[in-house]
C-alpha cells in the first residue's frame, strides 16, 4: 500500500454501491472474462480465471445479480473471484470508462454506460482485495482513511493520449470518493489535462458527497461534466436514466 498524505472527512464510512453475485442464479450473471485490447497486453490482475473468454469488441455486456446497500457482501476478489478484471482498449476510441467495484453495483453501472456508447473499458484492481464480508471492509477502509494509506493499483495502465471523454466510475465511501479511486487519480489525475471527465457513482442513499470537489483537486486540468449518480438499489430499475445522460454526454 502507498503512503497518501491527503486530508479526507473523518465521517463513518458507508461502503455503498455494493452487490455479490446469488449462487446458484445465472438468469444475468455471467463467468466470462473481458479481456480485449488492440494490442498486446500484460495482465497484472492475480485474480484472473484460468479459463478466460474474450469478447468481441463492440459486444454487449452482462449485468450481474445485486445485493444493496449497507451490509451487502462481496465475492472477495472485488468481482473478479471468477472472471478476470474488464478491460476493453481498442486502437480508435475518443471514450474510456474507468471504474472500480467492490462487488458490482459500479459495475452493472459502467457495463450499461459501455452498453450505450461501447467505449473502452478500463475495471481497476488493487494489489489486496477487499475483503467479502461488509464489517471487515468497513475496518480496513476506515484504517485506510485514518492512516492516509491507501490500496496499490495493480492494473496496467494504458496511455490515456487517444481519449477526449473518460467516464469515472466509484462508490460513496464516507461521502467521498472510494479509496482505488483516490490512489488511481493520485497517480494518474495530471495525465487526464484537457479532458472531460463524466462521473457516475452508486450509493446507500446518502449521494455523491464530495466526490466532484475531490476528482476536480485530483485532476485539476480536466473539465468535470454533469455527473450521474444513483441508489443501488434503484439502478436496474432506472436504466432509462442511464441511458439519457450518456446520450447527452455523447452529443
Amino acid at each position: 500500500m502507498k503512503k497518501r498524505m491527503m486530508f479526507v472527512a473523518g465521517l463513518a464510512l458507508v461502503l455503498a454501491g455494493c452487490q455479490t453475485q446469488d449462487e446458484g442464479s445465472n438468469s444475468s450473471a455471467s463467468s466470462a472474462s473481458i479481456n480485449t485490447e488492440a494490442t498486446p497486453s500484460n495482465s497484472t490482475n492475480t485474480n484472473s480465471s484460468t479459463n478466460e473468454e474474450t469478447a468481441a469488441t463492440g459486444e454487449d455486456l452482462p449485468l450481474n445479480d445485486t445485493q444493496y446497500g449497507r451490509g451487502a457482501a462481496s465475492d472477495g476478489a472485488d468481482t473478479n473471484e471468477d472472471e478476470e478484471a474488464t478491460r476493453i482498449l481498442t486502437a480508435d476510441s475518443k471514450s474510456i470508462i474507468i471504474y472500480f467495484s467492490r462487488s458490482g453495483n459500479t459495475e452493472n453501472l459502467a457495463r450499461m454506460i459501455h452498453n450505450e456508447n461501447h467505449a473502452d473499458v478500463l475495471e481497476l484492481s488493487v494489489e489486496n482485495p477487499y475483503p467479502a464480508d461488509y464489517e471487515e471492509a468497513v475496518e480496513r477502509a476506515n484504517e485506510e482513511r485514518e492512516n492516509q494509506d491507501y490500496p496499490e493499483i495493480i492494473t496496467d495502465i494504458p496511455d490515456f493520449g487517444q481519449y477526449d471523454r473518460v467516464y469515472l466510475g466509484y462508490q460513496t465511501w464516507s461521502m467521498t470518493l472510494s479509496h482505488p479511486i483516490t490512489s488511481f487519480l493520485m497517480d494518474h489525475g495530471e495525465e487526464f489535462g484537457g479532458k472531460t471527465i463524466y462521473p457516475f457513482s452508486t450509493n446507500a442513499g446518502y449521494g455523491e458527497g464530495d466526490t466532484l470537489e475531490r476528482i476536480g483537486e485530483l485532476a485539476p486540468s480536466a473539465i468535470i461534466a454533469e455527473s450521474f449518480e444513483i441508489q443501488d438499489e434503484d439502478l436496474l430499475a432506472n436504466q432509462d436514466q442511464v441511458i439519457a445522460w450518456v446520450a447527452d454526454s455523447e452529443s
